[in-house]
């Protein structure tokens, strides 16, 4: 791990209060690594922390700036829009999973291509299906 890479992740967990995002972030990145060096993505992803959309505020958003949940398509070059709304299901699917992601403050997910810029923002609080209970903007 570079230098600059363990301070970032120091601060980003000084500035969360734990240390519970950055060990779902590096593993995600792991595998998302893991997955594109055997093959079985054709797109390299990077998971980062991020402004999320004040819109997506939920009750346990934590502040906006740092409220989204980023993955970072590295080599999105022809990268179709079917592809993005792949790697959102990838997170938006699985509900467990997601309402984790809000519990510990996410609010909004990105997908985003790195050079292109090309991608969308989801409101993770519609996907979760909490059974009739609806997460209010605080």
């Amino acid at each position: 791990m570079k230098l600059i890479e363990f301070f970032k992740q120091i601060i980003n967990a000084i500035l969360d209060g734990s240390f519970e995002k950055m060990r779902i972030i590096q593993a995600m990145n792991d595998n998302f690594k893991e997955s594109f060096y055997s093959g079985g993505l054709d797109r390299l992803c990077k998971v980062s922390i991020s402004a999320g959309d004040p819109e997506f505020s939920h009750e346990m958003s934590v502040m906006w700036f740092r409220s989204g949940f980023r993955i970072t398509v590295e080599n999105d070059l022809g990268m179709q829009d079917n592809e993005i709304f792949e790697i959102a299901d990838y997170i938006l699917n699985n509900k467990a999973f997601l309402r984790q992601l809000m519990s510990i403050g996410f609010d909004t997910l990105i997908v985003q291509g790195k050079m292109t810029h090309r991608g969308k923002m989801f409101c993770m609080k519609n996907y979760s299906e909490l059974k009739g209970y609806t997460l209010n903007a605080h």
